[in-house]
């Protein structure tokens, strides 16, 4: 009688996982060096989380397509995937030790350890995401990094809508009854008026006004000219230009206002005040004075003026320019990729005197871009918060 042997089952050899190669890693730690490289403002932990995961994921899954197209590995083992990941740690540490400088320059509380590990664990988060769960994953962090990046940033916009600036026909009427009514009200008769350029929305800072009147002894008149009904960015998109025809209509009319008055007769001195946006019209005013109406301005102060957007000789009428020295509005431009930002002639650095984080190209650029979230949280001084330094008139 024979007997069937038994047969064991089958059972499938467990497929050993393979180790991320070397472009990957590099992807990663490349990644990690963007979004740990230090900001200028501070930064609340989900943001900084956010961007460290986000950029770990994308710049992994550039490195993942180039080792895809060369298959060759220089090194793959799990020993490399911890140094990187020790990497990973020291930078989420150092990045945690420079918030809180940066916090200490201003005088606010730092930050807890538990800043550090929300660093590392998303950036851990973000390479396993792409390492191995692939293009998707990709995909989904390249669209949250141009989220982060671009939301507070005047680049993109298709919510930007022109019908917010009015036309320049309807800002002429404005600027005729404006001044009509300064001149009802005895403001030819005072020792200067200030046109006040305001910001998209029609906002005037305070802390401008008041130091400049204070500084004028109360002789002045402030004339304000809206000419949008949006916030700055949107207009800064949309319609830049509508800033620069408010203002000018409205200088045009005071200027012949003044002018009309009889020979011998004390005539008020005109400044030109602006901020972030507002300086955008303030100083396209002067150059159109300038060249029009050579002496008609007696000065012209800017804050918080947008990079790239002004003058940057400034030749002509006196002109101050102030820029907080951790204001990411100020240094913020496409060409600041590939250069180092530079500020116009005439350029007063002000503000609390906060550590500068060294210029690298593209990763300024992101850090900048993502200072631009914060950049109206802090104190008067910090970021895009002017105080009454602005009323330093020529």
């Amino acid at each position: 009688m024979t007997t069937a042997a038994a047969v064991a089952p089958h059972r499938p050899i467990p497929r050993r996982s393979t180790p991320p190669g070397s472009a990957t890693v590099l992807g990663g730690l490349i990644g990690a060096l963007i979004a740990l490289w230090p900001g200028s403002l501070p930064r609340d932990v989900v943001t900084a989380a956010v961007l460290t995961g986000v950029c770990v994921a994308v710049m992994t899954a550039v490195g993942r397509a180039l080792g895809s197209a060369r298959p060759e590995r220089l090194f793959a083992s799990w020993s490399v995937t911890s140094l990187a990941v020790a990497a990973l740690v020291a930078g989420s540490i150092a990045n945690t030790l420079w918030q809180n400088a940066i916090r200490s320059d201003i005088g606010i509380a730092g930050v807890e350890p538990a800043y550090t590990v929300a660093l590392t664990a998303a950036g851990c988060a973000g390479f396993v995401a792409v390492a191995w769960f692939g293009r998707r994953a990709a995909m989904a962090a390249t669209a949250a990094l141009a989220t982060v990046v671009l939301f507070g940033a005047p680049a993109t916009s298709a919510a930007a809508s022109t019908d917010a600036t009015p036309a320049a026909a309807d800002i002429d009427r404005a600027a005729t009854v404006l001044t009509e009514t300064w001149v009802r009200e005895g403001g030819l008769h005072r020792g200067a008026v200030v046109i006040a350029v305001p910001t998209g929305s029609g906002w005037v800072d305070p802390q401008a006004t008041t130091a400049m009147r204070a500084r004028l002894h109360g002789d002045v008149e402030f004339l304000s000219l809206p000419y949008a009904s949006a916030s700055s960015w949107r207009v800064f998109v949309s319609d830049r230009g509508s800033a620069a025809t408010a203002t000018v209509a409205l200088l045009r009319h005071v200027l012949d206002a003044r002018d009309a008055l009889p020979p011998g007769l004390a005539r008020p001195r005109v400044y030109l005040y602006g901020q972030s946006l507002g300086a955008l019209g303030a100083d396209r005013a002067r150059a159109w004075a300038d060249a029009r109406r050579p002496g008609a301005v007696a000065g012209t102060v800017l804050a918080g003026v947008p990079a790239d957007t002004v003058d940057p000789r400034g030749g002509g009428s006196s002109r101050i320019v102030f820029a907080n020295a951790s204001d990411p509005v100020t240094r913020w431009s496409t060409a600041s990729v590939w250069r180092p930002p530079t500020r116009p002639a005439q350029t007063r650095i002000v503000g609390a005197r906060m550590r500068t984080p060294p210029w690298l190209p593209v990763v300024s650029f992101v850090q900048t871009s993502v200072d631009l979230l914060g950049a109206l949280d802090g104190p008067a001084g910090t970021g895009h918060r002017y105080g009454p330094e602005q009323g330093a008139l020529p």
